[in-house]
């Protein structure tokens, strides 16, 4: 005689039990999969390969199958090279909704390929980073091959490698150590800037060396303290080389609060370096960089503001200095054209607001900031003889997994010019 299979309250689904119960049955069949993550991350934001990220988006809206889902957790583990990939049932927003995720183990030892960055600017040509690393225990080293035109005044190339301990006795405390090598491009307007400021020596490579010890207190908060050993290789044959070497210190702060129908997400983060004779410095500063973010999500929808601000006392050495019109601030504006120098003091706001379509969001974004001088660099101006005032830009971007495709416009009177950006990871 058969014997029916009750079905549970909504409240239920918290039961262990239950999803145990649920994972040998037919009965997880009666509900929909809401929501697809990966380590806790959804699968919209992962790093995962095209085809991956397909198969797992197609459970979203389905049916829960369990057979399909220990698939895809099979194939997941094979193609991402994981030690362990476990599949976890949660309740969803609505009586017959439920969440799944793939909890992930990587190996003790793991060899991984990536690119953190490649972007394409219309104005400032491709930037891009290449890693390597490779993975035991806690351990992990990596190495890079980097070109940025777009984070300082000026371009650097060449190679970085750092060694990371996620375990110094506890979990909770972090070492690690970089080294980075670069050669130095700027351009005309960079160059004929600095000839006409005081103060301004260039430099055609750099060196550094950064350990670090970062902390984590409480689950939504790290602390990091370290030190940044920099060299330069002047231009100027008479100065020789000069150093560049500070203290550093960041306080972190992450939580996502999770809701039936809305989850939000708050970000913020506080940087100083500041450069000290003690440390046999020959730049004596202090920089201050403050960033916040905070992001809204319900059902498709998905809106962002992100605020950052800095400051610097002192006299700084050039990549010290802030900069507006890259890929990410004041996009549609020449970052030359604000000021070929960079400056010490910036504010800039961002709001973005999106519309998600599977694993593909359409979003328009609005950009407003500003850059100025004070103090004994008060003097340098823009290219256009000015000096601070805020700006605007406005902009539509398109993403799909890694890839990003991105036009803006400065928002200015007369004739516009947009600037296109495409990229990966960035």
């Amino acid at each position: 005689m058969a014997t029916a299979l009750a079905i549970p309250t909504p409240s239920a689904f918290a039961d262990q039990a239950f999803l145990r119960a649920a994972a040998d049955s037919n009965v997880n069949q009666r509900y929909i999969v809401e929501s697809v993550s990966v380590g806790g991350v959804q699968v919209e934001s992962a790093k995962l390969p095209s085809t991956l990220r397909k198969h797992l988006t197609a459970l979203v809206g389905a049916r829960c199958d369990m057979a399909a889902i220990e698939d895809l957790a099979a194939e997941m583990r094979k193609e991402l090279h994981l030690r362990v990939v476990s599949q976890r049932l949660a309740k969803g927003s609505l009586p017959d909704r439920i969440r799944v995720n793939f909890d992930v183990v990587k190996r003790d030892l793991a060899f991984d390929i990536s690119v953190p960055k490649f972007l394409y600017h219309s104005k400032q040509g491709f930037s891009g980073e290449v890693d390597a690393s490779t993975r035991t225990g806690p351990n992990t080293f990596t190495l890079a091959g980097i070109s940025n035109g777009d984070d300082l005044t000026e371009r650097f190339t060449g190679v970085a490698a750092h060694y990371r301990n996620s375990r110094v006795l506890t979990d909770k405390v972090h070492f690690g150590i970089g080294f980075e090598d670069f050669r130095e491009q700027w351009t005309d307007t960079t160059r004929t800037a600095a000839e006409n400021s005081n103060g301004f020596d260039l430099y055609r490579g750099r060196r550094n060396i950064a350990p670090e010890l970062t902390f984590a207190p409480a689950k939504s908060v790290t602390v990091s303290a370290g030190v940044s050993l920099e060299q330069m290789q002047m231009e100027n044959p008479l100065l020789g080389v000069r150093s560049a070497n500070a203290v550093t210190a960041d306080v972190h702060f992450g939580r996502k609060l999770e809701g039936d129908s809305i989850q939000q997400a708050i970000d913020a983060k506080y940087s100083l370096r500041a450069g000290t004779r003690g440390l046999g410095s020959d730049y004596s500063y202090s920089r201050h960089l403050v960033s916040l973010r905070y992001e809204i999500k319900s059902g498709r929808q998905i809106a962002s503001d992100e605020f950052v601000g800095g400051a610097i006392a002192g006299d700084a050495p050039s990549f010290e200095r802030f900069v507006l019109g890259s890929s990410s601030t004041l996009r549609g504006w020449d970052r030359y054209a604000i000021n070929p120098l960079g400056g010490n003091r910036a504010v800039h706001n961002t709001i973005t607001y999106g519309y998600q379509f599977g694993d593909r969001t359409a979003e328009v974004f609005y950009d407003m900031g500003s850059l100025w001088n004070t103090g004994r660099t008060a003097p340098v101006q823009s290219a256009s003889g000015q000096n601070g005032g805020l700006r605007h830009s406005l902009g539509l971007g398109y993403r799909q997994g890694i890839f990003v495709l991105t036009m803006a416009f400065p928002v200015v009177e007369g004739r516009i010019t947009p600037v296109f950006m495409a990229g990966m990871n960035y």
